[in-house]
């Protein structure tokens, strides 16, 4: 039973991330231009996507809670310790530096994927630092923020219905509603069909990493709690393995990573977008700055706009929902700094 709950770890991560891989490479599915794009240039597309997205995800994850199916409440978003400082700060500081980095968490995969040598040098830089964050240098002071800050909730619950003290389903279903009515309100400005399908199926694509590791990967005997899709995590492990010689367990995060950069590399040859683009010089400075913030900001947050983002999400932790905050205030800092720095450039 042991070896067949790897199996499913390992095939259902490879699946999902190639699911992510294609449909981010194809519709160019990123956080920081869903953002971006709706404050400068009112482009609601990539907003719509993660509407949907989001709808989707709590939707399906709830259904895999209430029907108890998946036993939700155990994953470590929703632990009792509420991170409040250290979950919102990072938030803020990945939100910026993915900004500058050019792109969130996973745009940086298939931008790598694809060729694009500045999304390399932010991969490369992205993990690094969270490596170092996560089992080096700038370990003591997140453990320490984190121990100094935390609030221990009494029900020993994050979810946004333990904490509120409604029922869950209540809950569940406002927040879908809500979300399907910003999906409604931008999709009449829109008119984007295909964002719509790309919405969707990165909604249930964070479903179903749910599913496979909380039932179809779980041992009747060992029981463990289910973990959903990420990036930053496995990125540490990998920089960790690198810099310390500590081999990581294929796990179900790593996985995901190494299907979403399989699958977006195969759709760019195929859809002959693979090119190198090479990195400019004055461009390294803000890639190597906003990538080293990605990785220490997805850290201290326990999660980038993957992990915290949508698996966190998705499970209603009040943690996410702060990370969730903090991520896109910090795109809309660095943006509104950018554009002001792009402006007062132009008027030389």
């Amino acid at each position: 039973m042991e070896e067949a709950g790897i199996d499913w770890l390992v095939t259902g991560g490879l699946a999902i991330g190639a699911l992510f891989g294609v449909i981010v490479q194809h519709y160019r599915f990123c956080v920081v231009a869903a953002v971006g794009n709706s404050l400068l240039i009112r482009d609601h597309r990539q907003l719509l996507a993660f509407a949907l997205a989001w709808a989707v995800a709590i939707g399906g994850t709830a259904a895999l809670e209430l029907t108890g199916t998946v036993d939700i409440a155990a994953a470590s978003y929703r632990n009792g310790r509420l991170d409040w400082l250290g979950t919102s700060l990072g938030g803020l500081v990945f939100g910026i530096g993915a900004t500058l980095a050019g792109g969130c968490a996973i745009r940086t995969l298939t931008r790598t994927a694809e060729g694009n040598l500045n999304g390399l040098l932010a991969l490369i830089v992205f993990a690094l630092a969270a490596g170092i964050t996560q089992f080096g240098l700038l370990a003591g002071p997140r453990i320490g923020l984190a121990a100094a800050t935390q609030i221990s909730l009494s029900g020993n619950d994050a979810g946004l219905a333990a904490v509120l003290g409604v029922s869950p389903l209540i809950v569940g279903v406002l927040v879908v509603l809500v979300l399907l009515g910003l999906a409604t309100w931008l999709y009449r400005r829109t008119r984007e069909p295909a964002m719509l399908l790309a919405g969707s199926l990165i909604g249930a694509g964070v479903a179903g990493g749910w599913y496979v590791t909380g039932r179809l990967a779980q041992d009747e005997f060992f029981p463990t709690p289910p973990s959903g899709v990420t990036v930053s995590g496995p990125l540490a492990r990998v920089s960790n393995m690198i810099t310390a010689g500590d081999l990581p367990a294929l796990s179900f995060a790593m996985a995901f990573v190494i299907g979403v950069l399989v699958a977006a590399f195969v759709y760019s040859v195929l859809m002959r977008r693979f090119h190198l683009v090479h990195v400019r010089g004055e461009s390294v400075p803000r890639i190597v700055v906003g990538a080293a913030l990605m990785g220490i900001g997805a850290t201290f947050a326990a999660g980038c706009n993957i992990g915290q983002g949508l698996s966190g999400a998705s499970t209603l932790s009040v943690e996410s929902l702060l990370a969730v905050a903090g991520i896109v205030l910090g795109i809309m800092l660095a943006v509104a700094w950018l554009n002001r720095r792009e402006s007062r450039a132009a008027r030389r």
